[in-house]
């Protein structure tokens, strides 16, 4: 069973995400700022993390790259999830170490093909990266 971390300063929003996933069966928890975010990763962690990237505490990006540094969760898939529209905060998420950035709002279908392993920026930049590999 795959364990989800939910990250948003909107309480509500959080609250609505960890309810859906929980419902969806999946164990769930959350946090409201990215320095609580860091400390239940280390703790619970899980096998995916859905990020806001504009946090009180820091941008996304940051709190990606602690989550990244705990040993053991190197390989957990982060989605960063934004209402922004600015390229360069979509940019820094996948320089981060973000697996794909989702704009708000994100469909129950699209969180559900994630979850259960669909393609996304990470998985084809590694795919292309091994077919590159192939025809050298």
């Amino acid at each position: 069973m795959k364990r989800i971390l939910v990250v948003d300063d909107n309480l509500d929003q959080v609250r609505s995400l960890a309810m859906m996933f929980n419902t969806m069966g999946y164990p769930c928890d959350y946090a409201i700022n990215g320095t609580v975010a860091s400390e239940m990763a280390a703790k619970y962690r899980p096998d995916i993390v859905f990020l806001d990237l504009l946090l009180p505490d820091g941008h996304g990006a940051a709190i990606c790259r602690e989550i990244r540094a705990i040993p053991g969760l190197k390989e957990t898939r982060i989605f960063a999830i934004s209402a922004s529209s600015r390229m360069l905060d979509y940019q820094r998420a996948i320089d981060a170490g973000c697996d794909d950035v989702l704009r708000k709002p994100v469909s129950p279908a699209t969180f559900e093909r994630l979850i259960s392993g669909g393609m996304n920026r990470r998985k084809l930049r590694e795919m292309f990266a091994r077919q590159g590999d192939k025809d050298s």
